[in-house]
């Protein structure tokens, strides 16, 4: 889905759409489409819940109602949102009821015809670090130190087996978001809509675990280049491993400092290489919305419009 295209107006190099989040713009849903439309976006996320509005709860003349107010400024629905919260799907949350309220996003979704639903899955069991080679050291190697042959790979292989089992996620986390995830897919795929995962609160390498253990075709990942800085995954990992699966991306930037800590940054001024994320993008075959998500930042309004003045003039160049 693009934007439309005014005559006179350069080709995009990159097949994407801009959105926004509703909520950057105005807590009143009602004003947010004009504000989108002054500041050059194409559409806009909203939050499923929220103090203004529950989508859910609209009636079918709400609905159309909503869309209509969209159209008015010619504002597409880039699709709803929805937070799990710190607990997530872990062991002593009430998965049921999480899992209520998210069909309740599902069904809403595709009642306005905007089949995407962005998820924080909240907490994610760590799969056990995957296993480097090491080179072998010779007994030359080594020096005056003389070693039993094979005494090397048997320390090395116990040392790995305790680092695993130290590192190993409790079964019944495991087995809980499994199992919340499969049920979560059925209804996906009665509804048609498709739902993009993201975790604030766990690596990719959690998030590729869930999503390849479920493979449902219904599930995506909502890409956020503030969790690649976060990451212990490169950003050209996180494409290997789960490119095909971008399904949104969540435009925020941050600027990164020790230890993987980072620092809320407007678009552009943050240490997201974003002409590197483009043609990952591209490369990757990824070709839906970007939405500019400034909710951390102080003049939400500036920094959208100047987040999409910059991605723009990225993606035409």
């Amino acid at each position: 889905m693009m934007g439309r295209r005014f005559p006179g107006a350069p080709m995009p190099k990159h097949s994407l759409s801009l959105g926004v989040v509703a909520a950057a713009l105005s807590e009143d849903p009602r004003s947010a489409p004009s504000r989108a439309r002054a500041a050059g976006f194409s559409g806009l996320q909203f939050d499923a819940y929220s103090a203004a509005l529950n989508i859910p709860d609209l009636s079918v003349s709400g609905r159309r109602e909503f869309r209509r107010m969209l159209s008015s400024q010619d504002q597409q629905l880039v699709g709803l949102r929805w937070d799990a919260g710190r607990k997530g799907l872990r062991p002593g949350a009430d998965v049921d009821q999480a899992l209520a309220r998210l069909e309740g996003v599902l069904e809403a979704a595709a009642g306005l015809a905007a089949p995407l639903a962005c998820v924080d899955l909240g907490p994610l069991p760590e799969p056990p670090p995957e296993a480097k080679p090491k080179r072998k050291v010779t007994q030359e190697q080594a020096g005056l130190i003389l070693l039993p042959a094979g005494a090397g790979e048997k320390s090395e292989a116990a040392e790995g087996e305790g680092h695993a089992t130290q590192q190993a996620a409790d079964p019944a986390f495991v087995s809980q978001v499994d199992a919340g995830l499969a049920e979560l897919g059925r209804r996906a795929d009665r509804y048609g809509v498709t739902v993009a995962f993201r975790s604030d609160l766990a690596s990719f390498a959690a998030l590729e675990r869930a999503l390849r253990q479920v493979n449902c075709p219904s599930f995506g990942v909502d890409l956020d280049p503030v969790a690649v800085l976060r990451d212990a995954w490169a950003v050209d990992e996180v494409f290997s491993r789960l490119g095909s699966l971008m399904r949104h991306v969540r435009g925020r930037d941050a600027t990164r400092g020790a230890d993987r800590r980072t620092k809320p940054a407007a678009i552009g001024q943050g240490d997201t290489e974003w002409e590197q994320l483009l043609s990952n993008l591209d490369d990757a075959g990824y070709s839906g919305w970007i939405t500019v998500d400034p909710v951390e930042l102080s003049d939400r309004p500036t920094a959208a419009s100047r987040a999409h003045k910059h991605l723009t003039a990225l993606l035409h160049q």
